[in-house]
């Protein structure tokens, strides 16, 4: 142990001299007599120099190359502790005081410390040495093809293909899945873009080392799965593909899958394709994993109403509003009001609005198109009553009497997914409207007729048509003249129109008519 120390220090004073005299030549201060020798061979790094790198995470010292421009700390502890920054010189040897020149290119970061224990073990008995990567050095690379500035590129020692190419730096018709590596030593290999970036798996995302050539080929190979898959879509063919190889880059069957009756097509000749049938389970198993060629697409169908789940929504006055499921076909309209535990004491049961979307017909008619550009006058008798038809085919609301419906089951509406029903609260009154004194709402009294809710609404107006009064019933929506209306229900629409104006000639053609008339009696009796 004593032979190791007395030679440790005689390694810091043979350092210390060179270096202060080398300093002094320079006009600069007294080195550190524990910096290492300024005159060595391999240029020193002190803690002043020293900055980190960016890095993607931990060097992995059994993956990490080294080469010129690494920088290392070696300590020395035990008896005597000592640290020396040391670098890898442009030759790929780095200079150790006290064992000389020590080739490290091109060995790992591990095989690195096993060779600089075994040529300082001889040297220092007693002292523990440790070997640590303080730097990461910078390496030049050379990218070719489809690339948007081919030629040399400077990046930091454990970059990894991409990192280098990134998608702004290649082109549109640039390969992603073919990428060409060239190592100084004739290697080849080829890295993956693509199938890293959907996977993360850095098999196909190599590193990279001193001298590589990059080279990115144009993308003219292509394959495509659809269907019930995570991501359908095309992709570049890439090496050794197999249909194992596209479900992972479209990340996998859905639940929702077929298992059975998947499509492979593939061309045998340029224009002549074929159908190869396959089954989810086949493909789990491995019994059917064929390799992939240009142009071949995968299928994969859809399970029908995987997981449907219908639904209908009730609102209002109803002891639990909110959505329900409902049984496709079974659930009807009494089903989802004792879901939602019946109605409140003020719910008006003669006027259940149903709001059914599915009825709404969104899809184009052209002939509905047609009529609606025409005038009345311009439609035939039969073409207006087929525009009526069409119109009230896209009503989307509708109304239910709930009394009818608990007298006659069969009224009892069949519910389908996406039906809202509104129960609104029960109006104990009459609204009337148009051409009278005082427009407004009137308490509703059984009783009362059409010419009493008006006369408590004013009476009619100066230039009111009282022969032309018209209801608008609540429970139906229907308009209809009031002389064939019964009886009035709560909620109803009493509409007075307005007289229409007559023109002069107008009312002289009615005066013309009624003397001809009054003529021809009189010709005829005095006949």
């Amino acid at each position: 142990m004593r032979g190791g120390v007395a030679r440790l220090a005689a390694l810091v004073m043979f350092i210390a001299p060179a270096a202060g005299t080398a300093r002094a030549q320079m006009g600069m201060a007294p080195a550190d007599p524990l910096s290492p020798s300024e005159s060595a061979p391999t240029r020193v790094v002190t803690p002043d120099t020293q900055f980190p790198s960016v890095l993607p995470g931990a060097v992995d010292p059994d993956r990490y190359i080294v080469g010129p421009g690494d920088v290392f700390q070696l300590n020395f502890s035990g008896s005597v502790t000592r640290t020396l920054w040391l670098t890898v010189g442009p030759e790929g040897m780095m200079f150790v005081p006290g064992a000389g020149a020590v080739s490290l290119d091109g060995l790992t970061l591990t095989e690195a410390r096993r060779e600089l224990a075994r040529r300082l073990a001889t040297q220092f008995h007693g002292v523990d040495l440790d070997l640590r990567l303080a730097r990461v050095r910078t390496m030049r690379v050379f990218l070719t093809g489809e690339v948007a500035q081919p030629g040399a590129a400077d990046v930091p020692a454990v970059s990894r293909v991409s990192e280098v190419l990134p998608d702004a730096v290649l082109k549109p018709s640039a390969s992603r899945r073919n990428i060409r590596i060239t190592r100084r030593g004739g290697e080849h290999m080829v890295a993956d873009l693509e199938r890293w970036n959907r996977t993360g798996n850095n098999v196909f995302n190599p590193p990279l080392r001193d001298g590589d050539i990059v080279t990115v080929p144009v993308a003219i190979t292509h394959i495509e799965i659809a269907g019930a898959v995570g991501r359908g879509g095309g992709t570049e063919l890439g090496p050794a593909d197999s249909l194992s190889t596209l479900f992972e880059l479209a990340g996998g069957p859905l639940p929702s899958a077929r298992a059975e009756g998947c499509l492979l097509v593939r061309w045998k000749s340029s224009t002549e394709a074929e159908s190869l049938y396959f089954s989810l389970t086949q493909f789990a198993r491995g019994e059917f994993n064929p390799p992939l060629f240009d142009g071949d697409h995968v299928y994969v169908y859809y399970t029908p109403r995987f997981h449907a789940l219908e639904q209908a929504t009730a609102i209002g006055e109803l002891a639990r509003p909110g959505t329900y499921p409902l049984v496709s076909g079974k659930t009807r309209l009494s089903d989802l009001v004792s879901a939602a535990g019946g109605f409140l004491p003020r719910a008006d049961l003669s006027a259940i609005r149903v709001y059914r979307p599915s009825l709404a017909g969104h899809e184009s008619d052209p002939e509905l198109d047609r009529l609606l550009r025409l005038s009345r006058g311009e439609m035939s008798d039969a073409e207006y009553a087929k525009l009526q038809t069409r119109l009230s085919a896209r009503h989307e609301d509708f109304r239910i009497d709930w009394r009818r419906v608990q007298e006659s089951p069969e009224l009892d509406l069949l519910m389908l997914g996406g039906d809202v029903v509104r129960v609104e609260q029960i109006l104990s009154s009459v609204r009337v409207d148009g051409e009278v004194r005082r427009p407004g709402i009137v308490a509703y009294d059984p009783r009362r007729s059409v010419n009493s809710y008006v006369r408590l609404a004013g009476g009619y107006g100066q230039r009111a048509a009282p022969g032309r009064v018209l209801v608008t019933r609540a429970v139906t929506g229907q308009t209809l003249r009031a002389r064939d209306v019964p009886a009035l229900a709560p909620g109803d629409l009493i509409w007075v129109p307005e007289r229409p104006d007559r023109s002069v000639w107008q009312e002289l053609g009615v005066l013309l008519a009624a003397a001809s008339q009054v003529a021809t009696i009189y010709f005829v009796v005095r006949k």
